[in-house]
């Protein structure tokens, strides 16, 4: 795993930056973007259409390969999924 953020981090407060940092649901929210790499080494791209415990759904349309459709991949068959950016929720920060 490679930390791309370091930039981002050294000007921001340790506890503001994790209170920024993305979640899952956010990364993995419907319509989202994202690459996956299975364990065997296949590359899919595809917009998130669903996930829950069992694995993630993906929409799928590659014009020159006859892979138009949805594909479902359990967790289990992922190493690595890479997102492009995250938008980050909104946070109030309340003083005391």
């Amino acid at each position: 795993m490679v930390d791309q953020g370091d930039d981002r981090k050294s000007n921001v407060d340790p506890q503001e930056w994790l209170a920024r940092a993305p979640k899952v649901s956010d990364a993995l929210k419907k319509g989202m973007f994202v690459s996956i790499t299975t364990w065997s080494g296949r590359e899919i791209a595809g917009l998130v259409c669903d996930w829950e415990q069992n694995g993630l759904l993906l929409d799928v349309h590659e014009p020159d390969v006859d892979s138009d459709g949805y594909v479902f991949l359990p967790w289990s068959s992922i190493e690595q999924v890479k997102i492009r950016e995250v938008t980050q929720r909104r946070i109030k920060f309340l003083e005391r």
